[in-house]
């Protein structure tokens, strides 16, 4: 029995093309045994992947697929990475599951961070992938095919996700009753991510660490301590973030088990909130650089370009402080420091480095220091 596609992915911004092939394998039957979602964070691939896999073992269930949608359901899993990455024994779990029967079901769907796998998970999981039983699918994701082992990526259907054009998030935010200002400024700092604008149009901790930031980027003058705290207070808004995250995972489950979260709930709740508040600080240090970006678009003549359109007085000012400074260069620090998030380095120290680096490449560059 093919699975019903109708509605499969109403509401989702952007990726039409995308869309529609998944679209067509559903309705068609044609369903390949893996598929790679590849594509920068908050472009809708998770979502993507619940919906098609909800469909999948549904199998023409409309209360299934709901279930599924939910999280509710036994045979659509998804597997969380411990920590930075996913394990080889997580992999061999799945890979046991993949060989069993559907627990309730039309078949099993497993979605995995393909770029966290390393070496040694990514060759436990190559000959299921390969050669699945059962009928099962897996639905990799990834922020790029570069960043998936190509042993792995060559044994699944390549699906791309761009970001989502600024004009349809800023309308989706509208529809949603945020004003044009507010959703123009959250499209802008959503760099083409619908779940990242909504975040910045919503989450009060993501504003505050915003306002962390803009505090942080432009203080040039203060001490070595003056910089440690800034770098203290931009990771506790991070902190802050990854707090919320698990307050809202525990509140989810309470509302779907009558007893509340149980012990497996609450370890997942931590893990999710301890992603979280390294993504917030993965966002501070791309926010820094935005920044410095802005400032180097206002001192070339072209501030229509510049993304904190709220801050223009501040980016103006300090552009006009520093004549000649190197903002496109300190923006590029961030990118390097960004680098050291994947291996076991405080994140408090690596945005202090990037707020000293970076002082001291504005100042030196600076014919105004």
């Amino acid at each position: 029995m093919k699975p019903d596609a109708g509605q499969t992915f109403d509401g989702v911004l952007g990726n039409g093309p995308s869309l529609k092939m998944l679209e067509g394998a559903l309705a068609s039957g044609e369903v390949a045994h893996a598929y790679l979602f590849y594509g920068s964070p908050g472009v809708g691939k998770r979502t993507v992947a619940h919906r098609f896999g909800a469909v999948l073992v549904a199998g023409g269930g409309e209360g299934a697929r709901d279930r599924a949608v939910r999280g509710l359901h036994p045979d659509l899993s998804e597997i969380e990475p411990e920590g930075q990455f996913t394990t080889i024994g997580q992999v061999r779990e799945v890979v046991r599951g993949a060989a069993s029967r559907p627990f309730e079901g039309a078949r099993r769907v497993f979605i995995l961070r393909a770029d966290t796998l390393n070496v040694q998970a990514a060759n436990a999981l190559l000959k299921t992938l390969e050669e699945p039983e059962g009928g099962a699918v897996f639905i990799l994701l990834a922020s790029s095919r570069e960043a998936v082992l190509p042993t792995v990526a060559s044994r699944a259907q390549a699906v791309r996700f761009d970001p989502v054009p600024r004009s349809e998030v800023v309308s989706f935010l509208m529809e949603r009753g945020h004003p044009e200002g507010e959703a123009r400024l959250a499209g802008a700092l959503g760099r083409g991510s619908v779940g990242l604008a909504l975040r910045y149009a919503e989450e009060d901790e993501l504003k505050e660490l915003r306002e962390a930031i803009i505090r942080a980027g432009f203080a040039f003058d203060g001490s070595f301590e003056d910089r440690h705290g800034a770098a203290g207070s931009i990771f506790a808004r991070a902190e802050g973030v990854g707090a919320a995250r698990e307050r809202a995972y525990l509140a989810a489950h309470e509302a779907d088990v009558d007893e509340g979260p149980n012990r497996r709930a609450r370890e997942s709740a931590k893990r999710l909130g301890r992603a979280a508040r390294d993504g917030a600080v993965a966002e501070a240090l791309e926010l820094l650089a935005l920044l410095y970006r802005d400032a180097a678009v206002v001192a070339a003549g072209a501030p229509e370009l510049a993304v904190n359109a709220d801050r223009m007085v501040e980016i103006r000012t300090s552009v006009a402080e520093r004549p000649g400074a190197d903002w496109a260069g300190a923006a590029g620090v961030f990118g390097e420091e960004g680098g050291k998030l994947t291996y076991n380095v405080s994140p408090e120290a690596i945005l202090e480095v990037a707020l000293s680096r970076t002082r001291r490449k504005i100042l030196e560059s600076s014919r105004g220091s």
